[in-house]
Formats: C-alpha cells, sequence, structure tokens
C-alpha cells in the first residue's frame, strides 16, 4: 500500500524530531497498514490507525517493530 503524501510529510518531521530515519517510520507505518486490514478494525481510519503505531513506536511501545529499532545508534551524552 502507498503512503499518502500528507503521511510521508508528517513521517518526515517526527524523523527529524526523532531518533528514528524516514525510512523507519514508513516502515512502521505500513506495517500498521497491514495490521488495519488484518484486523478488521473499523472504529479508526487507516491512516489514524497507522500513525497511532508510529507514535507508539517513537514512545517505546510496540514491541512487535523491534527489529526495526536494532538499527538505530544511541547517542552518548559528553560528561
Amino acid at each position: 500500500m502507498a503512503i499518502p503524501e500528507n503521511a510521508k510529510k508528517t513521517l518526515r518531521k517526527k524523523a527529524q524530531s526523532s531518533k528514528y530515519t524516514y525510512g523507519q517510520l514508513a516502515q512502521v507505518y505500513r506495517r500498521g497498514q497491514g495490521a488495519y486490514v488484518s484486523s478488521g478494525s473499523r472504529g479508526t481510519s487507516m491512516a489514524a490507525w497507522s500513525m497511532g503505531r508510529v507514535n507508539s513506536f517513537i514512545r517505546g511501545g510496540h514491541s512487535q517493530d523491534n527489529d526495526i529499532k536494532r538499527g538505530v545508534k544511541k547517542t552518548k551524552k559528553k560528561m
């Protein structure tokens, strides 16, 4: 499934303000789209479901996406 242009713009902004790349966030968004289709959840839109998954991923939730997190380098704090 394609990511809508407005969602791409939002993902780019989120990537700039987080430690994740646009590509990683787009991957999580696509997984959210797939989860929406397979779950049968009709109480919310696919876009809202997918972006909610991205937000949860950034906050540290969603252990299903830990394989994507493994590629992230942690920044070291200067002392």
